[in-house]
């Protein structure tokens, strides 16, 4: 079954790759298919150079698209990068993070310009964040959620279905939890449902923006044992099932896992994303058998990657290191992007003004912004990824260990990019730089040594900083329902899950 539909992909979408680029043109808009896989690392992609094939489908279909190799997030975490991304803005310009979980209304939103230049426009989100409840919904006509009443039970019947095996008394919890509390984020297969039919009953004469967020890559992991069978050895297969990891306590320095702990939690997170990818090749594939891929651009990126043992830290908090910032980015569209690879630095916050551009949308008025069109991008750019607040869990951690310095983690962070230069900055002064070139992972630090490149970094980060429009909220946001509270602990956004 997904053979075929892997087939039927690339024949079809890979076919039109070599045709001669032209001008879009205001009568032949083209819908536009926004896919996020949240908390997806772009290292760890088989497209993308990782040595397990965790994307075959996604190579294939990537034949024909154009493949982004230095794509930098804005943030680490899903609020700030998300808000980028429907803004064209910075963190330090939307104010969205981890404290002001709200998408303010004086910033026009991607999908509000959509919808009042004639687009249709539909959001399926199984983030909690990417929501009304955060105010990420404004322009979209239709917005579901796997948690949604038309979709909980079915949701709930497929999160039941991948944890046959478990041991750790996740089925269980679910069954008897309210539905509030129950964990159905990762019930990817509801997004292309709820895609299909939306598009079917609407008008087909009408060109449509869909942005879908996929949540299977993002804490707790549930993938199913096929694709567990994949990524691990049969003796890692019955363990990954009874894997527990808080994270926040490891990352912390109070607590230690073992390298085959480690291990484990990569693979059950390569399994995650071998899931995704499927999920992928099924929705394009189903998509284009219907006509509804004509004269669309297909978007593929990350909100933020994941740390996974790297840098002592377990989740997306905390750092601007590449683990959290370097995400993937992949658009098929060969009437304006050539299929092949780029290797200049591009942000998915570049998608707002790209999108636009291509369907002929003027930005809004008085827009000052970083963000640089993917139809041309600049070389040498520099590139910018923020952490503006740091996560609750810390308060939680200081009142449960005395005698832990919570000094380190409640530090903001900048970094800042250039030719594979890097530096990082936090507001308490602590400062870091790497050569990414020769240290990808970030582990010789060179701020030291190299004091001249330090000190030139930290002037071009502050002259960037310096060029931004600055808004602080004046208020505080909504309080958020017992039912937003559960969902977001649910995903280990609260506390010290």
């Amino acid at each position: 079954m997904f053979l075929s539909s892997l087939l039927l992909v690339v024949a079809t979408i890979c076919a039109p790759s070599c045709a001669a680029p032209r001008q879009a043109q205001q009568t032949d808009r083209p819908s536009v298919l926004w896919v996020v896989w949240d908390t997806v690392r772009a290292d760890h992609l088989s497209v993308y150079g990782y040595e397990k094939p965790t994307t075959p489908a996604l190579e294939q279909w990537a034949k024909g698209a154009r493949v982004f190799d230095r794509c930098a997030a804005t943030a680490g975490q899903t609020l700030p990068s998300t808000a980028s991304m429907f803004t064209g803005l910075h963190p330090s310009e939307h104010a969205s993070n981890s404290r002001w979980k709200w998408l303010d209304d004086r910033f026009t939103t991607i999908a509000e310009l959509f919808l009042e230049a004639g687009y249709r426009t539909y959001l399926y989100s199984a983030n909690a964040y990417i929501s009304a409840e955060h105010n990420f919904q404004r322009g979209f006509e239709v917005e579901e959620h796997p948690w949604d009443e038309q979709y909980a039970d079915e949701a709930l019947r497929i999160v039941q279905a991948k944890l046959e095996w478990d041991r750790t008394g996740k089925r269980e919890q679910l069954q008897s939890a309210a539905p509030g509390k129950r964990r159905i984020k990762a019930s990817g297969v509801l997004a292309r449902k709820g895609l299909e039919s939306w598009l079917e009953r609407t008008d087909g004469h009408k060109p449509f923006f869909a942005f879908l967020n996929y949540m299977e890559a993002h804490r707790k992991r549930i993938p199913p044992r096929a694709y567990r069978e994949r990524m691990l050895t049969g003796e890692q297969v019955i363990a990954s099932y009874a894997l527990k990891h808080a994270g926040w306590e490891y990352t912390f320095g109070l607590q230690e896992y073992s390298d085959e702990k480690i291990e484990l939690i990569n693979g059950v997170y390569d399994a995650a994303i071998a899931e995704l990818d499927d999920l992928l090749a099924d929705l394009l594939a189903r998509l284009e058998a219907s006509g509804h891929l004509k004269n669309t651009v297909v978007v593929l990126t990350s909100d933020h990657g994941e740390h996974l043992g790297d840098h002592h830290m377990i989740d997306h908090q905390f750092s601007v290191y590449e683990g959290l910032i370097h995400v993937p980015l992949i658009v098929h569209y060969p009437d304006r992007f050539p299929p092949g690879r780029d290797s200049r630095p591009v942000s998915p916050m570049d998608l707002f003004p790209t999108l636009l551009e291509l369907a002929g949308i003027d930005p809004p008025e008085g827009l000052t912004s970083q963000a640089v069109s993917l139809l041309s991008p600049r070389e040498g750019r520099a590139l910018m990824a923020e952490y503006p607040a740091f996560h609750p869990s810390v308060d939680v951690a200081a009142e449960r260990y005395e005698d832990w310095d919570p000094r380190p983690w409640r530090r903001r962070l900048r970094a800042i990019c250039q030719d594979e230069i890097k530096y990082i900055e936090a507001h308490d002064g602590h400062s870091e730089l790497y050569r990414l070139s020769v240290d990808p992972a970030e582990v010789s630090d060179l701020v030291a040594s190299e004091s001249d490149t330090a000190r030139r970094m930290s002037e071009l980060l502050h002259t960037y900083v310096d060029s931004l429009n600055h808004w602080k909220p004046t208020k505080r946001a909504p309080e958020m329902s017992p039912e937003q509270y559960e969902r977001l602990k649910a995903l280990g956004y609260v506390g010290m899950e």
